[in-house]
């Protein structure tokens, strides 16, 4: 089982969109995915339309046991835990870990989705993950936000994936493929599915498999 984050210490840069397209690719890719939300404001779990669950990640890193019964599978096919507010409780170093040991059935590979800050479930995430892609744009503000997340990554490869132009990072550090900009990921995400379902042919859609399968790559996981 393989363990990607997906992170960067600054807000507003895509992470969450990422976090889902990419679990429906690894899904289409024939990969069994779980993805789970570690951002206590919760913008991936309102999005997949789980907001207020009952059991949330807060629950299995406190102790409670984690069973397929509270494994939540989404209408993409991958496997999904949700966030709530009480991810900023402090939570002893190993919880994760010990979840993820823990899991009930198997899977190919585990995406964590971040909050916009150098926060505890930052740390724990680092502490368990392969590889942490970093969605990047043209600014200096997600730039920023790149650099501090490689800085405090000790010991796990850190990758920038690029959205749209890049003139900031060399290409030693990114992902091969960038993602494109599109306006279409919005109307996607009211409909609570990722643009790969809702406008499966779209050049977005197309992007997004692309960046998917790099990642796999990545992982050793084509």
């Amino acid at each position: 089982m393989k363990i990607l984050s997906i992170a960067n210490s600054a807000g507003g840069v895509g992470k969450t969109t990422l976090a889902h397209c990419l679990a429906v690719s690894f899904t289409e890719f024939g990969k069994k995915t779980l993805l789970i939300d570690l951002d206590p404001a919760g913008a991936l779990t309102f999005r997949l339309g789980f907001e207020n669950p009952r059991t949330s990640i807060a629950d299995f890193l406190s102790g409670s046991k984690i069973t397929d019964s509270n494994l939540a599978t989404t209408s993409e096919r991958f496997d999904f835990i949700p966030a709530d507010s009480r991810l900023v409780a402090n939570f002893s170093v190993d919880a994760l870990s010990k979840v993820l040991s823990e899991l009930p059935k198997s899977f190919d590979v585990v995406i964590l989705d971040l909050p916009g800050s150098l926060s505890q479930p930052l740390s724990m995430a680092l502490s368990v993950s392969q590889l942490v892609v970093v969605p990047v744009r043209n600014n200096l503000h997600s730039f920023r936000g790149y650099l501090q997340i490689k800085s405090i990554s000790t010991g796990v490869e850190v990758k920038a994936l690029v959205i749209g132009e890049n003139a900031l990072i060399d290409a030693a550090e990114l992902i091969d493929e960038p993602l494109l900009e599109s306006t279409d990921l919005e109307a996607a995400a009211a409909t609570k599915v990722s643009i790969l379902t809702h406008d499966k042919a779209s050049e977005s859609a197309e992007s997004f498999r692309n960046v998917g399968y790099s990642i796999l790559e990545k992982l050793g996981l084509e």
